[in-house]
């Protein structure tokens, strides 16, 4: 693959890893009754349950490409979880 298709596959394995914790976290802030903070309006997931939720939505992005993206896909992520 040449290096304008990585690009494009890994934004687009990017977005859907965006898409998927943002949906997965609103989940559990609605589960577990999660109240703003009152200092910045933020309402954080405990790291442990956080970590777990970033965890499943790069389980859910490896399931939607072909097994030849997953190193790809596995090495791209660990940039998008130092951002997290």
């Amino acid at each position: 693959m040449d290096a304008f298709n990585g690009q494009v596959v890994v934004g687009i394995a990017h977005a859907l890893f965006m898409n998927r914790l943002h949906l997965l976290r609103l989940t559990e802030v609605v589960r577990l009754g999660i109240r703003p903070d009152p200092d910045d309006g933020n309402m954080a997931l405990p790291d442990s349950l956080d970590s777990e939720v970033k965890q499943q939505a790069i389980d859910y992005v490896l399931t939607c490409f072909p097994t030849e993206y997953s190193t790809l896909i596995s090495e791209a992520s660990a940039g998008w979880l130092r951002l997290q």
